[in-house]
């Protein structure tokens, strides 16, 4: 009687529903670590840059208005509203004599003067804003002048581009070679620079400044215009002028602030 032979069939391999489930909450889980440390990473990096930014933002624009802002001319630093004007100067030297007098269109100074100062207008002993950007005759600033050269006595011939008359002598002899006037303003929330616009009595603010480029340059946005951005405190007995300059710069969730006060360290 032939036998049959049973045979039993192999178990097959693989994984049961639960352990696919377990399998599939785990690696949920361990997927949500790793996207929420990716995500905070990428976070932590974003608000560093933001922020590097800002800081770097502030501290240039700091640093261009404190390095202009010090080599002002005496007493020509006012304030009206989110904006600051002064006259840069570009250079100085000693008169030998002064058209105080009468009216003349020349005058004699002391060498070395640079002949790349031809062009600027002199000014002779600044004592208010008023008197400096008045631009009257008699007045503190003249038109513009051209230098000769230095003679065997090392005297320079300065020739005004009209006759002119100062009012007062400078206790030092001295003068400045100075151009035209500059302005920051803080507008919404941008801070602008402002040039070749020419001297007012009245001082300019950013709505009948310059609207483009060279006249006018941005320097920062994200200014909070909350609080007036600038303050001159005159000259005393005991002490320079000074310009406080508090500007403070707002990108998202981040704010920095500074206050930094400007001496100025020219004197009439």
């Amino acid at each position: 009687m032939a036998r049959r032979c049973a045979q039993r069939a192999a178990p097959v391999g693989g994984f049961t529903l639960i352990e696919l489930v377990v399998v599939i909450t785990v690696m949920g889980i361990l997927s949500i670590g790793v996207v929420s440390f990716i995500t905070d990473a990428s976070d932590g990096y974003a608000n560093t840059v933001r922020r590097t930014e800002l800081g770097s933002t502030l501290r240039l624009a700091a640093e261009r208005v404190t390095r202009e802002l010090r080599n002002a001319l005496p007493n020509s630093a006012r304030v009206s509203g989110n904006c600051l004007e002064f006259i840069p100067v570009e250079g100085g030297s000693t008169y030998l004599n002064l058209p105080v007098a009468i009216t003349s269109a020349t005058f004699n100074a002391a060498a070395p003067i640079d002949a790349a100062m031809t062009g600027t207008r002199i000014a002779v002993f600044p004592d208010s804003a008023a008197t400096v950007y008045s631009l009257t005759d008699p007045g503190a600033i003249s038109p513009a002048a051209t230098f000769g050269a230095p003679d065997a006595n090392n005297v320079v011939r300065v020739t005004l581009a009209a006759s002119h008359r100062f009012p007062v002598e400078s206790p030092e002899r001295r003068f400045y070679m100075v151009r035209e006037p500059v302005s920051y303003c803080v507008d919404g929330n941008r801070l602008w620079r402002y040039q070749n616009y020419g001297y007012a009595a009245t001082q300019p603010t950013a709505t009948t400044l310059p609207t483009s480029m060279p006249g006018r340059g941005l320097i920062g946005e994200g200014v909070n215009a909350t609080f007036p951005p600038f303050t001159v405190s005159n000259a005393t007995l005991t002490r320079n002028a000074e310009v406080s300059v508090d500007l403070e710069f707002v990108d998202g969730p981040d704010a920095l602030q500074i206050h930094h006060v400007v001496q100025l360290r020219n004197v009439p």
